[in-house]
């Protein structure tokens, strides 16, 4: 099993991944996770460079909307893309060693109709396979937040019955305390200030059907700041 571990960890790694856990999700019921019992988890970080971008860019995302939609060298939409690309390839590279594998990239979940849009919901979110992994908490700004990164990754998620050693965390609790920089920045005020618990729902903490995916509250979170300013010195 460890060699199994070692080796998935080195192809993500070589193709840029961090963050990396192999998680058990047999707890989970069989709707979320599709009776695998481990997941595995990882994180493409977006670079310091384009969070300075969006930062010192007023309007960044509603220019490039008003400029046709021209995304196609926007970093957080091409990492996005590599992510959900990395795990179809580990999904296949595993299938390859003879275990079954699923991919949780958008393009297999809305194929499957997994992925509800009209409550912009799936049945295994990427975060939760996160917060199990111990990798961060969520934020007042609903995203996964790292001490590594803050809110600066795009997650990747492979559900699998390969025979991995993997890690039960004990999920962690926010660490933003009063801290409202995400919540005071969203112009569309979609942010509610709630602080996440297992207890606590989503809709409590955001209004995702006003929410424009500016990605203010994403590069101005103070955690994603301190990532921003370790990387440059």
């Amino acid at each position: 099993m460890k060699y199994l571990n070692q080796e998935i960890e080195n192809e993500l790694r070589n193709q840029g991944a961090e963050l990396i856990r192999f998680v058990d999700i047999s707890h989970l019921s069989e709707t979320q996770n599709r009776q695998f019992p481990h997941a595995i988890v990882f994180a493409l970080p977006l670079t310091a460079g384009y969070i300075k971008e969006v930062c010192d860019t007023p309007d960044y995302v509603q220019a490039r909307i008003d400029d046709n939609y021209n995304f196609d060298d926007d970093e957080y939409s091409i990492t996005e893309n590599r992510t959900h690309k990395l795990a179809d390839n580990m999904a296949a590279y595993i299938a390859e060693k003879g275990y079954n594998a699923f991919s949780q990239s958008d393009e297999n979940l809305i194929a499957e109709g997994k992925f509800d849009a009209a409550h912009k919901e799936s049945l295994l979110p990427n975060k939760t396979i996160a917060l199990l992994a111990g990798l961060g908490w969520i934020g007042k700004n609903n995203l996964l937040i790292t001490p590594e990164y803050g809110a600066a990754q795009c997650l990747g998620t492979i559900l699998t019955d390969a025979p991995l050693e993997k890690v039960m965390c004990e999920t962690l609790h926010p660490h933003c305390g009063k801290c409202t920089v995400c919540v005071n920045i969203c112009e569309r005020k979609v942010l509610k200030g709630k602080v996440w618990s297992t207890s606590v729902s989503r809709d409590e903490i955001v209004d995702v059907y006003g929410c424009s995916t500016c990605l203010k509250c994403l590069v101005h979170c103070l955690y994603t700041r301190r990532y921003c300013k370790q990387s440059t010195k």
